[in-house]
């Protein structure tokens, strides 16, 4: 299919969509929710960054030599969000569902990084995430405390989960692997914090389905 066939099929099916009530308001609710967490993420993990924490024993991470893989780790993680984006885009109740099911992910992700209090792995590298600089940090401290779970590890996970493909989803399962590797290796985060991140998101991904078709929306 061509880009302008693409296009066209796209619109048409979120014409068709648009038309149930119910659709606009979960859309809209579900946009309305994603545009608090950039809001209010920067005096929460300003708040989180002063908050004392306790340091973790990691049996790997002590065996991982650090180095700054911060170019490698948001070339795939960009990338592959604006790849999984364009695939949903002909996909308007999918697009709806990955919606919520991210929300919900992130809700998890604040209040576990409230009640899991940590501090920084020893050894940890500075993540230079470009985007969350501009738009969320500014000039402020950085943030090294935004532990428990790995949030960079859950977008890859909806990327895996999400593409429409066979093949696709499993290039970005590969893709996923490499991104918790390079984590390790920058020390941003503890061994638990990648290996929990892809349950929890499975978990969105569940509740999200759930409350959607309850709502007959799925």
């Amino acid at each position: 299919m061509g880009m302008k066939s693409y296009i066209k099929s796209s619109q048409i099916a979120w014409a068709e969509a648009w038309v149930s009530k119910p659709f606009r308001v979960a859309m809209i609710s579900a946009l309305l929710v994603f545009l608090v967490f950039p809001w209010k993420a920067d005096d929460y993990f300003q708040w989180i960054q002063r908050r004392p924490g306790h340091v973790l024993a990691d049996w790997v991470l002590e065996r991982i030599p650090a180095f700054d893989v911060s170019k490698p780790i948001f070339t795939i993680i960009y990338l592959s969000v604006i790849y999984l984006l364009i695939s949903l885009a002909s996909r308007p109740k999918t697009f709806l569902w990955f919606a919520w099911a991210f929300n919900i992910e992130t809700l998890f992700r604040f209040a576990s990084i409230y009640w899991v209090a940590l501090e920084p792995p020893i050894g940890l590298v500075d993540l230079h995430d470009p985007l969350a600089e501009i738009f969320i940090y500014g000039e402020n401290m950085a943030i090294t405390k935004d532990l428990f779970f790995s949030g960079h590890t859950a977008t890859m996970v909806f990327v895996a989960y999400f593409l429409p493909t066979k093949r696709g989803g499993l290039i970005a399962l590969g893709l996923t692997g490499i991104i918790m590797g390079l984590l390790a290796i920058q020390h941003v985060h503890y061994s638990i914090d990648i290996i929990a991140a892809p349950i929890v998101t499975w978990i969105s991904i569940q509740l999200s389905k759930k409350a959607l078709t309850n709502f007959g929306l799925f």
